[in-house]
């Protein structure tokens, strides 16, 4: 059979399926296709690569099919890659080869995380994420509709229409006010689920990773240059043993507090859709949560942590912080209380597992800053406004994880690399 010129044994795109594996996958499982296609007559597919600058692990494909009656159907196609990392990686200082090759196989293992992440929060109807189809692992040696290779693994889901703002642009307040509440009402939800169904399933190692933490350093000591007050909080940050630190704050405190849950673990704007206002504009409600590729368990803080390390301002941050714990609890609360039951650790907790996960995440923000770069379609004089205000942000986040860190008793913890001067 012929698809506008193209046999439906060709690969669609850079896909890694044929175009007639992908359309039995969407006859077997996809709702939403069926009921486009109702009777009608497939005559053209079309797979385009939205990935560039959006994504590092995997490449999107918005997939349009158009019918014989030239109504379409928009759907999206997610296949793990390695040439997006690889290509970013090599650019990167302190980065080696043997590290480059390793992350194929963390890109695997990211995928098939993913792949159990979306099946069990798509079925969380008050929880914004992407409408799942089908998922399949990768190295399971399934057919992918191409002569000699074997399926890479992909996740097929609905098309969201959102709107992104990048790395560069700072949140507002409202808009971490409203993660807080979806990260509330995601633990809510895992709290409800037979421990079987999630607890042994995510088990990401990529915020337990020194070596993620060595660019981290290298980060922090760049900025330096240009900030010179940062001192005395870097050569505090460079002596913790990120390792043990890790393990601490991520497993064993939140253990200890019986605080424990799924957690996304990449919560950041580039994994953020936001609704549209009627003029186009990011609102600040979310849309969807994407990219559950490094999920893992632990501290429940850590998503909201990492977002409000990455994604506002300093003043921002700052100014939201409290009020977003607070929402955080208030809600958790609010929703315990509807089955009645009681959040099994209190405020004060969550101030402390905030505050771990945020001098963990402070780092491995300015690694992530730093890696990211200025928006590339910008004029000179813009990218060099950018760098001055990201600079700002990773110098704010330095200086308050060092407030976090200079109070807590790292060393009583054996926490510290090295003995540290008052």
């Amino acid at each position: 059979m012929v698809v506008k010129g193209l046999t439906k044994a060709e690969e669609l795109s850079i896909t890694g399926f044929s175009i007639e594996w992908v359309l039995d996958k969407l006859e077997k499982y996809c709702d939403d296709y069926r009921k486009a296609k109702d009777g009608k007559t497939v005559v053209d597919i079309e797979a385009n690569d939205v990935s560039d600058g959006k994504g590092f692990l995997s490449r999107v494909f918005i997939t349009k099919i158009t019918f014989d009656d030239q109504t379409e159907y928009v759907l999206a196609l997610k296949v793990p890659t390695y040439e997006i990392i690889e290509s970013k990686m090599k650019g990167v200082e302190g980065i080696s080869e043997e590290q480059i090759e390793k992350m194929n196989d963390f890109i695997l293992e990211s995928h098939n995380v993913e792949c159990d992440a979306i099946a069990m929060v798509s079925k969380f109807k008050n929880f914004p994420s992407p409408k799942l189809y089908y998922a399949e692992k990768s190295n399971q040696g399934r057919d992918c509709g191409l002569p000699g290779k074997t399926s890479p693994g992909i996740i097929i889901m609905a098309a969201v229409d959102g709107a992104s703002i990048g790395a560069i642009k700072s949140v507002t307040v409202q808009q971490c006010l409203n993660v807080a509440r979806d990260f509330a009402i995601l633990q809510d939800y895992i709290a409800q689920l037979p421990e079987g169904d999630w607890k042994e399933k995510f088990h990401s190692t990529l915020h337990f990773d020194e070596h993620v933490f060595e660019h981290g350093k290298i980060a922090a000591q760049e900025l330096e240059q240009s900030f010179s007050d940062l001192s005395k909080s870097t050569e505090l940050l460079t002596k913790v043993d990120w390792g043990k630190y890790s393990e601490y704050a991520l497993h064993e405190r939140p253990a200890e507090l019986n605080a424990w849950t799924y957690i996304h673990g990449d919560t950041w704007t580039n994994n953020i859709m936001f609704k549209k206002n009627g003029d186009g504009s990011v609102s600040d409600e979310i849309l969807c949560y994407i990219d559950y590729q490094v999920g893992f368990q632990g501290n429940p803080l850590f998503d909201l942590a990492r977002f409000m390390c990455v994604c506002p301002d300093g003043e921002i941050r700052r100014e939201a912080t409290i009020p977003t714990l607070k929402q955080y609890y208030d809600k958790l609360t609010e929703l315990y209380a509807e089955r009645k039951a009681t959040v099994p650790y209190s405020f004060e907790d969550v101030k402390e597992l905030y505050n771990l996960a945020f001098a963990h995440q402070s780092l491995l923000a300015c690694s992530l800053l730093k890696f990211l770069g200025m928006d590339g379609d910008a004029s000179e004089d813009v990218k060099e406004a950018q760098s001055a205000k990201v600079a700002l942000r990773m110098k704010f986040l330095i200086q308050d994880a060092f407030k976090i860190l200079h109070d807590y008793n790292l060393e009583k913890l054996g926490l510290f690399l090295t003995e540290v001067e008052e």
